[in-house]
């Protein structure tokens, strides 16, 4: 087995990257994963299986932990390293180092710089039909790269939360509180519960790339912000702004729903195309049990001028414009209808009623 094969095999790497694998680690690195052999081993035990200083060593290692691309971790006072694996690797990527997607672009203005060259040049019918094929394999390849590593990446999530969501839905205890929808009035609590603040991008959206939110929006805690967290330490007027900002272009506010009880850890300003806990919330039919609801919105019906706005604005579709209309100061509308039942109670919503149709209610 070569070197590349052991590499893939001990950091689960999926086969369609492993053309690209230089994308995203060096050769040096593919030979550090594949010495630790999946085995925890302290810097002496990696030096000599490298054959170079206890230094040397050190350095590699350090680098490749802040890179995540191995792990490290105390035992009996003494520090040892191990291999991480692609999951890891690539969440690391898409919110810090995203020059595996430069690569994928240029691969894509290549395609189409060489199929502007086929059309000029193809007198040799043969030649020409092996071009096509080639170049379709790579222009394929090229096209559907980001959209194959954020559907491998959200299959890996989906299978490492299964157990967790099992354990929800039979009610039993979990190391961590689910998620529930933050409103943004509780802002303010919120700020002065905390004292630590890292901003970080979002890497649900930076991997599924499905709409034009902005991705500098997740928020960090205190002790959840660790030596590899990253990201930009902010204040609380800049956090405010952050969150403020990502409620104005439609975000939803999700936290740790036992932030009162136990400090915030952290919180995810998230639509429902890319975030990966919603998209599985969805997929698994977790509703109200991941993330946990709190509210509900209502609807005013004497109030509501039927302007659409929340329609634009829900991302569960619990606001839809519906087949007849209604008269809205002498003009026809289409009336908007509210199916209570698709609510979620992220409560986006209310803010973008101008007549103030929509309040959220506390479901507690």
């Amino acid at each position: 087995m070569s070197m590349i094969e052991k590499f893939v095999s001990l950091f689960g790497v999926p086969d369609f990257v492993v053309p690209y694998l230089s994308w995203f680690v060096s050769e040096a690195e593919m030979d550090l994963v594949v010495r630790l052999e999946g085995q925890k081993c302290s810097v002496s035990e990696v030096a000599k299986r490298m054959g170079c200083a206890s230094e040397q060593a050190q350095g590699l290692l350090e680098g490749c932990y802040y890179k995540h691309i191995v792990q490290r971790e105390e035992i009996d006072g003494e520090i040892v390293y191990f291999g991480a694996d692609f999951y890891g690797r690539l969440d690391y990527m898409c919110k810090f180092d995203d020059s595996y997607k430069l690569e994928i672009r240029s691969l894509k203005a290549n395609n189409i710089d060489d199929e502007r060259d086929k059309d000029k040049d193809n007198n040799d019918n043969n030649d020409s039909n092996d071009d096509n094929n080639n170049n379709e394999k790579v222009k394929d390849d090229g096209g559907d790269l980001l959209k194959a590593l954020d559907e491998w990446c959200y299959q890996v999530y989906a299978e490492r939360m299964e157990p967790y969501l099992e354990q929800l839905r039979n009610k039993e205890a979990v190391d961590r509180a689910p998620e529930t929808f933050f409103m943004i009035d509780e802002l303010e609590e919120l700020l002065n519960s905390v004292k630590d603040i890292r901003l970080v991008p979002c890497n649900c959206r930076k991997l599924a790339e499905r709409c034009e939110k902005p991705t500098e929006t997740c928020l960090s805690f205190d002790a959840s912000i660790t030596d590899r967290t990253y990201g930009r330490s902010l204040s609380k007027d800049e956090a405010r702004e952050i969150v403020i900002l990502s409620h104005r272009k439609g975000l939803m506010h999700q936290i740790n729903s036992d932030w009162r009880e136990k400090g915030p850890t952290w919180m995810c300003n998230c639509c429902s195309c890319c975030c990966y806990p919603t998209r599985l919330a969805q997929d698994r039919g977790m509703k109200g049990i991941f993330p946990v609801i709190q509210y509900v919105a209502q609807r005013n019906e004497v109030k509501c001028s039927h302007c659409g706005a929340c329609v634009k604005r829900c991302n569960f579709s619990a606001f839809q414009l519906g087949e007849t209309e209604i008269m809205v100061n002498g003009k026809p509308r289409k009336r908007v209808e509210f199916d209570q039942d698709k609510c979620w109670g992220c409560g986006i919503c209310v803010d973008s009623c101008v007549t103030k149709a929509i309040s959220m209610v506390s479901l507690g």
